[in-house]
């Protein structure tokens, strides 16, 4: 069994907290880090086999933020995108969504839960909703990552 997460959010905070709660609970996990559709699909199209779990978050920037880069648009389905690829690739690394909004252009998070259900039956194995004021979501990420070690 490997133990390479890798995580996909474009927000440093949220993913700063999602990585500490991980370490906190699993030192040995070794968190790979991603911060954009076009740096998320590269990893995960070229190094698939080298993670247990992908933690994906669905809106991200289309490309890394940097001195040259200001990311791009925002993409309000990146994530659908990504997992898209991966059933096209028939890469089967699970993948949980980490997100912190209830909607994504116009559909619920539950009507895109079934929909990626629906789509991805082999990897996508549904959503935690992250929250900055709130821990319950510490509680499903932790229990979930130890289901699948």
């Amino acid at each position: 069994m490997c133990n390479k997460l890798l995580i996909v959010e474009d927000l440093p905070e949220k993913a700063e907290e999602i990585k500490k709660e991980i370490s906190t609970h699993f030192p040995d996990l070794i968190i790979v880090e991603r911060t954009s559709y076009h740096s998320a699909i590269e990893e995960i199209f070229r190094r698939h086999e080298d993670y247990f779990l992908i933690l994906l978050d669905i809106t991200m920037s289309t490309f890394d933020v940097n001195a040259e880069e200001n990311g791009g648009v925002p993409e309000t389905l990146a994530g659908k995108r990504i997992l898209e690829g991966m059933y096209l690739r028939d890469i089967p690394t699970m993948v949980k969504v980490v997100t912190m909004f209830e909607s994504f252009d116009g559909k619920s998070i539950k009507a895109l839960d079934q929909e990626l259900r629906e789509d991805n039956p082999d990897s996508y194995d549904g959503f935690i909703f992250f929250s900055f004021k709130k821990s319950d979501w510490k509680k499903q990420l932790i229990e979930y990552i130890s289901t699948l070690l």
